[in-house]
C-alpha cells in the first residue's frame, strides 16, 4: 500500500502562507505603539505644565480657639400687651402710641370705652351700700336682743335660786333665833327638821300600820283580849308620833308639826325643778343670743368687704386702660378706634439690648461654656460686635444640635431684630505668638518636630532648611509654633509633607536634598549635582496644595 503525504497545518504555516500581509500587519502595529507613546506623553507634560508651591510668612499674631454658628437676632426681651376676657367686646376710643414708639412700663397704649362697666359698678355700689345698712341694723339689734333676753333669764334664775333657798320667805335670816339654825337658808334648815323626823315618823306610822292590820283580825277573829291590848299599843304609839310630830316645828319660819315641815319639804323639790328650768333657760338664751349676735356680726363683716361681682368690675374697669408691661419699642400694634380688642394689641420688645439665638452642633458643644466672648456679624453692620454666650441648653433638639443664647454687649450695636448672623464663639486666646498651619510642622522619627524654612529660591525652585520648634496652642487650622531660631519675616513651608503643594513638568519631578543640607525644589532637568532625590508622587493643585493650605484670611499665607 502506497504511503500518504499529510501538509502539516497551524499559525506557523499560516505565516509561511501569507508572508506579504503578515509583514503589513506587524508595520501598522508598531506605528501605532508609537502614536500612543507620543500622545501619551504629550498629554502627561500637558498635564503637568503648571508648578506651584505655598509658604506663610512668620508674624507675631493672635491664635484664637473658636467655634463658629449661625443664628437669628432677636430682642433682649418682649412682651404682649392683650385686651382680658372681661374687656374684649368694648370698643377702642383711643390709641395713644404708634409702630416704632418708645414707651416706658405703664405707659397707656391704649383705651376702651368705659360707659357700660361704669352704669354696672354704680348699681353694685348701691347695691353693697344697702347691704352694709341692713347688716348694720340687723347686727344692733341682735345685740340689743341679746341684752334683753339675757336680763330676762338672769332675772328668771334668780328668782328661781331665791326660792330654792328661802321657800319663798324673804326674812329668812333675820328670823333665826336659834343659834342652830343660825346662817343657813330656809332650804336647809327645813332639810335638817325633815331629815331629823322623818325615819322616826315613818317608824311609828309602820308599826301603827302593822298594828291596826292586827286589830281587825282580832276582832274578826272575836278575840277581845287581844283586840283590847292591841288598842292600848295603838293609843301608845299614836302618842308618840304625835309628839315627835309636835316636836318637829320651825317657829321662825312659821311651820308648827312635821306636817307643815314636809309640806315644805316636798316644796324643795319644786323650787329645785323650777330652779333647773330657770337655769337651762339662762344657758339656751345665752347660747341663741350669741349665735344670733355672731351671725349679725359675721354678715356685717362680709358687707363691708367688696363683693365679688363689685371687684371683678372694678378690675374690669381697670382692664380698659391698655397700658406697656415693660420698657421698650413698640413693634407691632393692632388697635383701631371704633373696633374691639380680640387679640394682642400691641408687641413691646427691647431693641436696644439684644440677643442672637444659635444653635451649636453636638461636637462642638463640650468645648463651650457660659461666659465666653463673642464676635457677632452680619449684613446690617460692617464692624465685628463683641457678645457674650450666656445660655445653653441643657437638652439637644430633635436634629441632635443645642440652642444657646449670645447676649449683645452694649446697645446701638446696629444688628437688626429678626436679620440672620454669623457668631464666633472664643473658647481661647494667645497674643504675640508665632503660627503657622497645623500641616506645616512636621515630625522626625524620634518624635522631634520642625518646620520647613526657605533658603532660597524662587516659585519651585525654592530651597528649605528644617528649623526644630516646639508645638503649642492650636485650633482648627493652626498651632503656635516657638523655636530659638524662628524670626519674624520667615518663610515657612505650608505644609512639611513633601509630597503636597508641587506639581512638575516631567514624570521626573523630584524634591531633592542638596550637599549643603537644603531642600531644592523644583524640575529633575535642572538639578543640581551630587544631590540625594526624594521623588513626589502625588502633586497639589494651585492655591494651596492639599491639606497644608491655610484657610481664607490665615496669616501669611502666600
Amino acid at each position: 500500500m502506497a504511503e500518504k503525504t499529510q501538509t502539516r497545518r497551524g499559525p506557523l504555516g499560516w505565516v509561511k502562507r501569507h508572508k506579504k500581509l503578515t509583514i503589513f500587519l506587524v508595520i501598522v502595529l508598531v506605528a501605532a505603539l508609537i502614536l500612543v507613546n507620543v500622545l501619551g506623553k504629550t498629554d502627561k507634560a500637558a498635564a503637568n505644565s503648571y508648578q506651584f508651591v505655598r509658604t506663610t510668612v512668620l508674624t507675631k499674631t493672635t491664635l484664637s480657639d473658636t467655634v463658629s454658628v449661625t443664628g437669628t437676632v432677636k430682642a433682649g426681651s418682649s412682651a404682649s400687651v392683650t385686651a382680658s376676657d372681661s374687656v374684649k367686646t368694648y370698643k377702642v376710643t383711643a390709641v395713644n402710641v404708634a409702630v416704632g414708639d418708645t414707651v416706658r412700663k405703664g405707659d397707656v397704649i391704649a383705651t376702651l370705652d368705659t360707659t357700660d362697666v361704669e352704669k354696672q359698678i354704680a348699681n353694685a355700689q348701691l347695691q353693697l351700700s344697702d347691704t352694709r345698712t341692713d347688716a348694720r341694723k340687723n347686727y344692733t339689734q341682735a345685740v340689743e336682743d341679746q341684752t334683753t333676753n339675757l336680763a330676762t333669764a338672769q332675772e328668771n334664775l334668780d328668782k328661781a335660786q331665791k326660792n330654792y333657798d328661802t321657800l319663798g320667805i324673804d326674812d329668812y335670816y333675820t328670823s333665826m333665833a336659834s343659834a342652830a339654825n343660825s346662817g343657813k337658808t330656809n332650804r336647809e334648815i327645813v332639810t335638817d327638821w325633815y331629815t331629823r323626823y322623818a325615819e322616826e315618823i315613818a317608824g311609828y306610822e309602820n308599826t301603827l300600820t302593822n298594828l291596826n292590820i292586827q286589830l281587825t283580825q282580832a276582832r274578826q277573829d272575836g278575840d277581845t283580849a287581844r283586840a283590847d291590848g292591841l288598842q292600848g299599843q295603838i293609843a301608845d304609839y299614836t302618842s308618840r308620833e304625835n309628839i315627835a310630830k309636835g316636836q318637829c316645828s320651825i317657829p321662825e319660819l312659821g311651820l308648827q308639826g312635821f306636817d307643815a315641815v314636809s309640806q315644805t319639804y316636798n316644796k324643795i323639790e319644786q323650787y329645785r325643778e323650777a330652779l333647773e328650768q330657770a337655769q337651762q333657760s339662762y344657758r339656751n338664751s345665752a347660747t341663741s343670743a350669741s349665735r344670733s349676735v355672731d351671725n349679725a356680726e359675721t354678715k356685717l363683716e362680709q358687707s363691708q368687704r367688696e363683693d365679688d361681682t363689685l371687684t371683678n368690675l372694678r378690675t374690669a374697669l381697670e382692664n380698659c386702660t391698655l397700658t406697656a408691661t415693660m420698657d421698650g419699642t413698640i413693634t407691632a400694634l393692632d388697635a383701631t378706634v371704633g373696633a374691639v380688642c380680640s387679640g394682642t394689641v400691641a408687641t413691646i420688645q427691647d431693641v436696644d439690648n439684644l440677643t442672637v439665638e444659635v444653635t451649636i452642633p453636638a461636637s462642638s458643644v463640650g468645648r463651650l461654656k457660659t461666659g465666653l466672648q463673642c464676635n457677632i456679624t452680619s449684613d446690617a453692620t460692617d464692624d465685628t460686635i463683641t457678645g457674650t454666650l450666656t445660655r445653653i441648653d441643657p437638652v439637644a433638639n430633635d436634629s441632635g444640635s443645642f440652642g444657646a443664647t449670645v447676649t449683645v454687649n452694649g446697645q446701638d450695636s446696629g444688628l437688626l431684630v429678626g436679620i440672620p448672623a454669623k457668631v464666633e464663639i472664643v473658647i481661647s486666646t494667645k497674643d504675640n505668638v508665632f503660627t503657622v498651619p497645623r500641616d506645616a510642622v512636621g515630625t522626625n522619627d524620634d518624635g522631634s518636630t520642625y518646620v520647613l524654612r526657605k533658603t532660597g529660591g524662587e516659585g519651585v525652585d525654592m530651597t528649605f532648611e528644617q528649623v526644630a520648634v516646639t508645638e503649642g496652642d492650636t485650633n482648627d487650622y493652626y498651632v503656635e509654633i516657638t523655636g530659638d531660631d524662628l524670626n519674624e519675616g520667615d518663610v515657612i513651608r505650608a505644609t512639611a509633607d513633601l509630597t503636597q503643594g508641587i506639581e512638575s513638568g516631567t514624570s521626573d519631578s523630584d524634591v531633592q536634598m542638596m550637599e549643603n543640607g537644603d531642600l531644592y525644589v523644583g524640575d529633575g532637568s535642572n538639578m543640581p549635582a551630587s544631590v540625594a532625590i526624594a521623588r513626589t508622587d502625588d502633586a497639589g493643585g494651585p492655591g494651596g496644595g492639599g491639606p497644608g493650605g491655610a484657610p481664607d484670611g490665615g496669616p501669611g499665607g502666600q
